[in-house]
């Protein structure tokens, strides 16, 4: 779908650690829209290379909406592409709180004429909550793409 829009795509990875692009990657030939990703898994990482706002972070935290949302603009503008995705959350098996249990996910997606996350709550397993997160961001963005609208009952898009 980039390819026959004429289109490109970045990404911005926190909790997938790079496991989005890979699959993006595993496709021959997608260096015809992927330009890129990049690993933030640390804050000064979101702040420094993506432009993630100290206030974002400090008020809702790295697993935000408003992060996520934050990464993927970032991202799509420090490589200069169409389309943007990110992914920041709580893999698991530790780190989780009351308010952001392991399995908490936000997927960001950002576009000229969009930009919104989506909040997954996944298992306690960290690989099953990786390869779901990447499953899902691909169909967030092959919907888009597609100019469908909505999305599986359980996940609500949260718009900027």
């Amino acid at each position: 779908l980039l390819r026959s829009g004429g289109t490109t795509l970045s990404t911005a990875e926190s909790c997938t650690g790079g496991l989005l692009a890979g699959r993006i990657t595993d496709v021959p030939g997608s260096s015809d829209y992927f330009k890129g990703t990049v690993v933030a898994y640390d804050n000064e990482v979101k702040k420094s290379i993506l432009g993630v706002s100290k206030e974002a972070l400090d008020k809702h935290g790295a697993v935000s909406k408003e992060v996520a949302i934050e990464m993927a603009r970032g991202v799509a503008k420090a490589l200069g592409t169409d389309y943007a995705l990110s992914t920041t959350g709580i893999a698991g098996p530790g780190g989780g709180t009351p308010e952001k249990p392991v399995g908490t996910i936000w997927i960001g997606f950002w576009s000229n004429d969009e930009e919104l996350a989506i909040k997954l709550q996944l298992t306690k397993d960290r690989l099953i909550n990786r390869e779901q997160t990447v499953v899902i961001a691909l169909d967030l963005l092959r919907r888009r793409l597609n100019g469908i609208e909505t999305l599986p009952y359980h996940l609500k898009p949260e718009f900027a």
